[in-house]
């Protein structure tokens, strides 16, 4: 499968805003704020899927040695979000299918035991899930896809802590890592977040009104909905797909 065979300097250009904030930050701290940029940067598609990456190039972007860079890079292999191909060089990692199953399961087995529980919590705060809907919906009438990104996660977050088991959504979070890629492009792409929006609608007001099987049901479909973007996508980057 054909890769890039270098990053594009457009692309570092935006990554080098970090050098400043970097520059006066202990050896640790330059590694944690390089890996977060380009973990950001892979996430929100900045860097697309294989999009070859060099040390020396971002280290020189971003004006560090290649020391933080390489801390950078070993963190981010660590996480499934880069990969190193012998005789080749590091590359954004494809979205492998594989990977975005397993963190669909996750999702589900974990979010619709949650959706049951919330459907249980008191009604003044289940209705905070109204609330969330509603900020997703005037986002996307501004065309404010960002905005409804983090509404999106803010939903399915809420519905963690209405359950009591706010600790679980570190594991929900970290699932979502790979997955947020996959959205990004499908909000821009295939109008995800239009799709996205018509089912935390349904799935909040099932909570409010605290039929728990349908707010199971819906959740579910919803996240199941998810793995179809996986072909659509696929049919529009091919090589994005491993």
């Amino acid at each position: 499968m054909p890769r890039p065979s270098l990053v594009l300097d457009s692309t570092l250009q935006g990554i080098a805003g970090l050098g400043g904030i970097a520059a006066g930050a202990a050896r640790g701290g330059v590694s944690g704020q390089i890996c977060a940029a380009l973990r950001r940067a892979i996430v929100n598609v900045d860097l697309v899927p294989g999009t070859a990456l060099n040390e020396s190039d971002v280290a020189e972007q971003i004006g560090v040695s290649r020391t933080p860079v390489r801390e950078a890079f070993r963190t981010l292999l660590a996480e499934g979000l880069l990969d190193v191909m012998p005789q080749k060089g590091t590359f954004v990692s494809l979205l492998d299918r594989g990977t975005l199953c397993d963190a669909l399961f996750v999702r589900e087995a974990l979010e619709c035991a949650a959706a049951q529980l919330a459907a249980r919590a008191p009604e003044a705060e289940r209705r905070t899930l109204l609330r969330i809907v509603e900020r997703q919906r005037e986002a996307l009438r501004h065309d404010d896809r960002e905005g409804s990104l983090a509404a999106d996660e803010e939903l399915h977050r809420a519905i963690m802590v209405l359950s009591g088991h706010t600790s679980a959504w570190e594991v929900v979070r970290q699932a979502r890592t790979h997955l947020d890629r996959l959205r990004r492009i499908a909000s821009t792409e295939l109008r995800g977040s239009e799709e996205a929006l018509h089912f935390h609608d349904r799935i909040a007001q099932a909570i409010v009104a605290g039929d728990e099987r349908a707010a199971v049901d819906l959740l579910r479909e919803h996240i199941r909905q998810i793995e179809g973007f996986i072909d659509r996508i696929a049919e529009i980057h091919e090589d994005y797909i491993a």
